[in-house]
């Protein structure tokens, strides 16, 4: 009877173990699902980034063309009208419509191109939290573990 004792402590003892082994690896696989969720967010951002430099790029070049468009008409107006190109108005006239074209040009593209900025430092974000992920799940496995040595060394193992 003695020994049957003996050998349920060690079934036990065995079993504690294997539950402080499959806890730590739960713990880690948590962990890597935490950090490829997190990949995957960050990868996504920064293919919405490059998308966005993109678009900033069409967006200038087509706001160019349209403005040169503008001015051309201006152009031909203001020549079918007979009036002199260099007059103080038609430059007047044609520097502010300048002007006024290269301010939306300039807002409309920085804005895309801070949007694409904030995706990359997003991404950033989300690449250190994989990280960090991995490291606190192998922190968590590793404490799991050392408290169910400590456990069995305190009173599972010796009896107390």
């Amino acid at each position: 009877m003695g020994s049957s004792g003996t050998g349920g402590g060690s079934a036990a003892g065995g079993n504690s173990l294997a539950s402080i082994g499959l806890s730590a690896y739960s713990t880690i696989l948590q962990s890597q699902g935490v950090a490829n969720a997190d990949e995957y967010q960050a990868q996504k951002l920064e293919t919405a980034a490059t998308y966005g430099d993109l678009k900033a790029v069409q967006t200038g070049a087509q706001m160019t063309r349209s403005l040169t468009t503008t001015l051309g008409n201006i152009a031909a107006v203001r020549a079918a009208a007979n009036t002199d190109p260099t007059s103080p108005t038609g430059v007047a006239v044609t520097d502010n419509q300048e002007a006024i074209g290269e301010s939306q040009r300039g807002i409309a593209v920085n804005s895309i191109l801070q949007q694409s900025r904030q995706d990359r430092n997003d991404a950033a974000y989300y690449k250190d939290a994989a990280d960090n992920a991995l490291l606190a799940g192998g922190i968590g496995a590793a404490a799991g573990i050392a408290k169910g040595i400590a456990g069995k060394f305190t009173g599972g193992l010796f009896g107390g």
